[in-house]
């Protein structure tokens, strides 16, 4: 089986899209999945910018070590869907990824181990069809499916030794800061950002005064611990549960705040009281 040997009674299929709930796209794929395998399916969120496979690899990354051993974590976002890029699927640790050749799966499966990717055969996986535009519910469901199930990874297709990576971005020293990439906002508005705790802790303590610059606009915020250290309505500058830092607003928006895209830079300048 794809999973450690008593660990659970059913194998666990995470899924992660940008296809929204409104629609049966989610639906379906479970409705392949639960043809196939009698499996547990977690939806991390379905609710990932469109097309953003920047924010989807990000997500996936944050999430994945808080589930069990075995489990198959299944990606789409997917807007290469109908070209010629690769359907794929790693082992990396005790995790197993599906999903399209972007880069999405990529981040997770290297913070997992050493990632070992193939190439999907979709005659190996018994895709039943292969539409040109919902390889989700066509390769990727019946490819989870076919791993939780306990098929050996190794004939899943060939392995594959280039494929695309993906990078959240550099971060770089500058005057009396730094500055790195705005990842993506979440449900809440607040801003995610590429720096790392460890990085920024090198550079502000809580308490300091802090100009973030985002684009065009430009607040002075202090760097807290939680969003209630400030008072509502205010920005707040903190390090996010995933270890990343965050640009919020205590009670609003941060990303309506800034009026800024995802991509886009940010720079965190210390002032002095």
């Amino acid at each position: 089986m794809a999973k450690d040997s008593d660990a659970l009674t059913r194998p666990l299929i995470s899924l992660l899209t940008d296809f929204g709930t409104a629609g049966g796209y989610v639906g379906s794929m479970k409705g392949v999945i639960l043809g196939r395998v009698d499996a547990e399916i977690v939806d991390i969120t379905h609710d990932v910018p469109p097309q953003s496979i920047q924010a989807g690899a990000f997500i996936l990354r944050s999430v994945v070590p808080y589930f069990p051993a075995g489990t198959v974590h299944t990606a789409v976002i997917d807007p290469g869907v109908g070209t010629p890029r690769k359907p794929i699927a790693i082992k990396s640790g005790s995790y197993f990824f599906v999903g399209p050749d972007n880069g999405v799966l990529i981040p997770a499966a290297r913070a997992s181990g050493r990632p070992v990717v193939r190439e999907i055969n979709v005659k190996q996986v018994q895709c039943d069809r292969v539409s040109n535009t919902f390889h989700g519910r066509d390769v990727f469901a019946p490819a989870a499916a076919y791993l939780a199930s306990g098929q050996d990874f190794e004939k899943i297709g060939p392995l594959l030794k280039v494929y695309s990576d993906l990078s959240f971005g550099e971060t770089r020293n500058i005057p009396s800061g730094i500055a790195g990439t705005y990842v993506y906002a979440d449900g809440f508005g607040n801003i995610i950002t590429n720096i790392h705790a460890d990085e920024f802790g090198k550079l502000f303590k809580t308490g300091d005064r802090v100009s973030v610059i985002i684009g065009e606009v430009q607040q002075v915020v202090e760097f807290r611990k939680t969003y209630s250290d400030v008072p509502s309505g205010k920005p707040v500058v903190l390090v996010g549960s995933h270890g990343y830092i965050e640009v919020a607003v205590s009670g609003g928006n941060a990303h309506q705040l800034f009026d800024s895209s995802f991509g886009s830079e940010l720079q965190f300048k210390k002032l002095k009281f």
